[in-house]
């Protein structure tokens, strides 16, 4: 039917033209917010990757000074606290270390050998969201 002026009432139309255009809104938001978390999420375990990388490193200096104050020492299990790292206490586990670096020092058999040094950094230590990097170092025989 027509109405009054001549023209064709279309309103049932434009309320299906709208709700179209708002479903692809939804759409296109939807996968922008997935990309968002999915980047946050990548840059969170690239953050958690580097922090044990430097812990592990730090492990290896640490090794070193001991070995240099103590010819004798063997190792130790260093537990990190939040603040230590300098993350808020907000941030920290509710219990527990927020980093473990372990030190082994493999002595050597035989007067002059080689000592070989391994340090594992997790980082952080439970076990959903752990990074864990190892390194190995070899120190070069005493004269």
């Amino acid at each position: 039917m027509r109405a009054a002026r001549g023209k064709p009432r279309r309103r049932g139309l434009t309320a299906a033209a709208v709700l179209v255009c708002l479903m692809v809104v939804t759409l296109v938001s939807g996968v922008l917010v997935k990309l968002g978390v999915a980047y946050r999420d990548q840059v969170r375990v690239q953050e958690r990757r580097l922090q044990a990388e430097w812990l592990a490193e730090s492990g290896v200096d640490r090794a070193f000074a001991r070995m240099a104050a103590k010819p004798d020492y063997t190792g130790e299990r260093w537990e990190i606290s939040a603040e230590a790292l300098g993350q808020p206490a907000s941030l920290a586990p509710e219990k527990g270390p927020s980093a473990v670096v372990t030190i082994r020092v493999d002595r050597p058999s035989a007067q002059g050998e080689a000592r070989i040094v391994r340090v594992q950094a997790d980082y952080p230590p439970d076990p959903p969201r752990r990074i864990r990097y190892t390194r190995e170092v070899v120190v070069p025989k005493t004269p």
